[in-house]
């Protein structure tokens, strides 16, 4: 389909008009990658055609198929019921074969959709904005459909709307926010640009050589599911091993960025971390969706960038987090990962995750042969010089203050590889503060002794000034 005009496929006053509209409405909608569950999709289908009729008779050859999506959101509708009961008064149902049409239409919908109005009208406005997209026929900025996955089924949403429905307070608002997420785009996410973000770590990686390997690898496995149909995305997950503050969080955060999408961490080895992940049943004090789901429905990826942080920390609890990651870590399973707050099942398995540890001794078997692992160095002297001149570049642009760091302390700084790259991040920051503080045009990294190993048998914190 090319012609943009609803006249072009149906004729105003032409005796067949009804069946004509109700065979466009079949040809447009009734694609597999268009369904939302057989309640929902009857009546969008019988909705698509009163709507098609009216925008007809009301514009003629000048009606378009985005005038249809006008139609469901203008803001002359009091109410979304307005919008379905109309079509009474509408000069296209005025002859007896299109009268009778609008009657059967009113005994079929009348039970189903009374007090979910303007829930139906939105998964409408979904369901044809998208359909128009696949057909060619709308100048609308959707979803692009080579580039996107289900990840909530619709017909498992409407589950979980019912199963959730007597929540009350706090629970209530949760599920309500979470589940009108899930329905924005039919439950449908993209799937990254790959390519964009290949070339994104390949910028990183010639500042950050101690994150060279997987850097490497990810480059790897996004140029091949750049290649790969939306439902095949995939990419392996890394695990990087190392001490505190060599960047690893920062690999997952550039990742992300590469990406475009959400990060969300989450600690393995908190006493909750299996709910967290998974959410917790509703029926509980304090339940939550989980972080999986709910970035999944907040967000238009399918391929968020979940961060979770030390695994060689996980013990067994009352509430274990390894099977949970197990199960989102191994493709079929992390198909259909059912989030316990909604009960419902969805598509995880384009997630992103990237696991961190300090030891690989600590680290469970069954979840290091479900990673790649990398052994992640401390920076090198010129990568932290590099880091640290990058740190003042940052301040200088967001505080609009010309002040520079001094060269030497730039230099004993870097040299100092002891200090973790948290720890120089403060130290930056904390100098770039004295220097606005005093209205110098030059900072000076200031150390306290037990930060360069230095034991002090009194307690007594001794400080210096590197210059």
């Amino acid at each position: 389909m090319k012609d943009k005009s609803i006249s072009s496929y149906l004729k105003q006053g032409h005796e067949n008009e009804i069946e004509d509209a109700q065979a466009l409405a079949n040809m447009i909608l009734d694609k597999p990658e268009m369904k939302m569950g057989q309640g929902m999709d009857e009546f969008s289908q019988q909705l698509f055609v009163a709507v098609a009729m009216d925008i007809v008779y009301e514009k003629g050859k000048k009606g378009k198929f985005d005038d249809m999506l006008d139609f469901l959101v203008d803001p002359v509708w009091d109410d979304a019921a307005q919008i379905i009961w109309i079509f009474q008064t509408s000069e296209a149902f005025l002859n007896d074969g299109a009268k009778r049409w609008l009657v059967d239409f009113y005994d079929l919908i009348a039970p189903k959709v009374e007090g979910k109005e303007e829930w139906m009208i939105k998964q409408c406005y979904w369901q044809w904005a998208n359909a128009f997209a696949f057909a060619g026929i709308t100048e609308r900025e959707v979803l692009p459909i080579d580039s996107r996955v289900q990840v909530f089924n619709q017909t498992f949403v409407l589950e979980a709307i019912k199963y959730t429905g007597d929540l009350k307070g706090d629970k209530s608002k949760w599920s309500n926010r979470v589940i009108q997420y899930a329905q924005k785009n039919l439950g449908y996410r993209l799937v990254p640009d790959a390519a964009r973000a290949g070339y994104e770590l390949q910028k990183i990686s010639h500042d950050f050589e101690n994150l060279a390997e997987p850097i490497s690898r990810l480059r790897t496995s996004l140029i091949l599911a750049g290649c790969m149909r939306p439902d095949d995305f995939h990419v392996t997950p890394i695990l990087l091993l190392g001490e505190p503050g060599i960047g690893k969080t920062y690999l997952a955060t550039k990742l992300a960025h590469a990406l475009d999408v959400p990060m969300e961490k989450i600690s393995a080895g908190g006493a909750q971390g299996g709910f967290q992940i998974t959410g917790s049943h509703s029926s509980w004090t304090d339940a939550r969706p989980g972080v999986i789901l709910t970035a999944l429905a907040k967000g238009d990826s399918a391929s968020p960038v979940v961060l979770i942080d030390e695994v060689d920390k996980i013990r067994d609890s009352k509430f274990p987090v390894l099977p949970v990651l197990l199960d989102l870590l191994e493709l079929e399973t992390a198909k259909e990962f059912e989030d316990q707050y909604f009960e419902m099942p969805i598509d995880a398995s384009k997630v992103i995750f990237i696991l961190t540890a300090n030891s690989i001794a600590e680290v469970p078997a069954s979840l290091l042969s479900r990673c790649e692992v990398f052994n992640i160095p401390r920076p090198g002297v010129m990568q932290r010089r590099r880091i640290i001149e990058s740190l003042v570049a940052g301040l200088r642009l967001k505080t609009k203050r010309n002040i520079q760091l001094h060269n030497v302390s730039a230099v004993k700084l870097a040299e100092r590889v002891e200090i973790d790259l948290r720890m120089v991040r403060n130290l930056v920051e904390d100098a770039f503060a004295r220097a606005i503080q005093a209205e110098e045009s030059h900072a000076y990294i200031l150390l306290e002794e037990k930060l360069l190993n230095v034991k002090e048998d009194t307690g007594q914190e001794i400080a210096r000034v590197l210059h």
